[in-house]
């Protein structure tokens, strides 16, 4: 696998779940469960501010932190905002070295402002175990 002639678009996921800050916790989980997803991308709440995402990670920390009242919490009180946003026309060696310094597993695909997809380690991971094959 060449990781410097792959790109974003190449690999990335287009079906991606989208959520609203305000919603719980608890209805996020079942998002995850019922889409078979690891992480939910947060949409922004007006022009100018950026993407957040909630990761499986994050809610079993929130929950194991908080037992009683952790499903009640917020997305809001979970996410990670900023999220880390790449292009489609991104070399996936430069996007692994990305995720590699800031400690991320998975990073939204936008085109200008929209989101358009996601881009994880697991796509990353399938590619080359087909390239391997």
């Amino acid at each position: 696998m060449d990781a410097d002639k792959i790109r974003v678009k190449d690999l990335m996921k287009t079906d991606v779940k989208t959520v609203h800050k305000d919603v719980t916790l608890l209805t996020a989980i079942k998002i995850m469960r019922d889409f078979s997803v690891s992480s939910l991308i947060i949409e922004p709440e007006s022009d100018g501010d950026a993407f957040g995402i909630i990761t499986r990670k994050d809610v079993v920390e929130a929950i194991v932190i908080n037992p009683v009242g952790g499903t009640s919490l917020l997305v809001d009180d979970v996410m990670t905002k900023p999220a880390i946003t790449v292009n489609t026309g991104l070399s996936i060696s430069n996007c692994h070295q990305m995720m590699r310094m800031v400690g991320v597993r998975r990073l939204p695909v936008v085109d200008g402002t929209k989101l358009i997809g996601i881009l994880s380690n697991a796509n990353i991971f399938v590619k080359l175990a087909e390239d391997l094959s």
